[in-house]
């Protein structure tokens, strides 16, 4: 992923600052992006064209697709979870200084 858009999206849709090197949310999107690239082209696992296989149990041999969409669930809700919960706590932190309550009774009252 390339790190100057990688950095405008934490920027904007997160309000996170990226830093130059190692940056954590960078690095989890890299680890995840050519996984989903992978699970989204149609026909790569046999349960595409044969849906009941999602049913079976991760250990028949066939089934290793379940192992992959455990490993990259976690992925990609690393993706939006981590960067979510690193913004709502700076919005609480700027809250909790700024306190807006009497603004806001104003906006709601």
């Amino acid at each position: 992923m390339n790190k100057y858009a990688g950095e405008t999206i934490m920027s904007i849709a997160y309000g996170l600052s990226v830093q130059p090197e190692n940056d954590p949310y960078i690095q989890t999107a890299e680890k995840a992006i050519p996984q989903f690239a992978r699970a989204a082209v149609p026909g790569t696992f046999l349960v595409d064209s044969l849906p009941w296989l999602k049913y079976l149990p991760e250990w028949v041999p066939g089934a290793g697709f379940q192992r992959l969409a455990r490993e990259w669930r976690g992925l990609a809700r690393d993706m939006v979870v981590v960067q979510y919960d690193a913004a709502l706590k700076i919005i609480v932190s700027l809250y909790a200084m700024l306190d807006l309550r009497p603004l806001i009774t104003v906006m709601v009252g």
